[in-house]
């Protein structure tokens, strides 16, 4: 049996981002522990891009308010998005003595998160 995608030619894959085409995210966030001081958490914010983030050949879109929070995704020409990389996101933000309650969601379809 053919499944409906597999009969699609490869511009329609790409255009409807399945198969091949189909890229991942998930979301993270967090809690400060206490009200912790702007410059650590800037610095905090910093070593969580270069580390954990393009690091690995990830993106990251969020940041810091009342919370941390933000969605992970692959970068351009990196490995797609993998249980692996939540891993190690996750990893390094547990480590981090300013945040408390870490969650790291499951992978998502980065496509259907903007419908």
């Amino acid at each position: 049996m053919i499944r409906a995608n597999e009969r699609l030619h490869r511009r329609t894959k790409k255009g409807q981002h399945v198969a091949q085409f189909q890229e991942f995210t998930f979301a993270v966030e967090a809690r400060f522990r206490g009200a912790p001081d702007k410059d650590k958490l800037f610095a905090m914010m910093d070593d969580f891009i270069d580390i954990a983030i393009e690091g690995n050949g990830l993106v990251f879109g969020g940041g810091l308010s009342d919370a941390f929070s933000g969605w992970v995704s692959a970068g351009a020409g990196s490995p797609p998005l993998s249980d692996e990389h939540r891993a190690l996101v996750s990893a390094w933000l547990t480590q981090q003595t300013l945040l408390e309650d870490v969650v790291v969601g499951p992978l998502k379809d980065a496509w259907d998160e903007l419908d």
